[in-house]
């Protein structure tokens, strides 16, 4: 990813009110190739989800975030393949996909996943357990994205966010933020924004790079995570 020219900019909001548009200028310039996952003034906020070597994402959400992102993995073709302590909280994606497992799988904590990857099907390993090794990295292969998924950072999660590829966000608390912030080399004051986020806008963070975009949800989308 390719850092966007930008002139600087200060929203002039009180913390928690920021409005999207406030947080425009604050972009980097994404391939155009990938999955959407918002959009502002500046174009698209486009997320090179699956590649030819293994990616580790981070989700850090109260809501259904980690649920869109797979919704929409598998619009582009994707495998989903769901590792939780609550199997029936996937219920409602379970029921709006196609049947059969090639589009999407949900196992309960501690099974084994067999899932494998390619270009023509990529695979999507979304832990949402709580020791976060559903997927070990020495067994993840090609085409293949490993998305863990939490409702808040830790201190101790600074060094896993080292290791990631991605951090994916909805609004946090600022001790979380500056977890996000150490975990990926992000300017303090960028990184104070992801304390400000409206609900509607999602955050992604690479080494040393911040960009933010209003989600827009499909007719299906909202019906399934109106609530994100």
């Amino acid at each position: 990813m390719s850092r966007r020219t930008r002139r600087s900019h200060v929203p002039q909001v009180q913390a928690h009110e920021t409005r999207p548009d406030d947080l425009d200028d604050v972009s980097l310039t994404l391939p155009p190739a990938g999955l959407v996952l918002g959009s502002g003034q500046a174009g698209a906020l486009v997320v090179r989800l699956f590649r030819s070597d293994p990616v580790r994402i981070c989700v850090v959400s109260r809501g259904q975030l980690a649920q869109l992102v797979a919704y929409r993995a598998i619009a582009v073709g994707a495998h989903v393949t769901v590792v939780t302590d609550a199997v029936a909280a996937w219920g409602r994606l379970v029921s709006a996909v196609p049947r059969g497992p090639a589009w999407l799988t949900v196992l309960p904590t501690g099974a084994r996943v067999s899932a494998t990857g390619s270009v023509a099907r990529p695979s999507l390993v979304i832990d949402a357990t709580r020791d976060h090794q559903a997927l070990p990295r020495w067994e993840q292969g090609d085409w293949q994205t490993f998305m863990s998924v939490q409702t808040d950072l830790e201190p101790t999660d600074e060094q896993r966010l080292r290791s990631s590829d991605l951090l994916i966000a909805q609004r946090v608390e600022p001790a979380a933020a500056d977890v996000a912030r150490r975990g990926f080399g992000l300017a303090r004051d960028r990184a104070g924004w992801l304390t400000q986020m409206p609900p509607d806008v999602v955050a992604v963070a690479a080494a040393g790079q911040l960009a933010f975009g209003q989600l827009g949800l499909s007719g299906m989308e909202q019906r399934l995570f109106g609530g994100r």
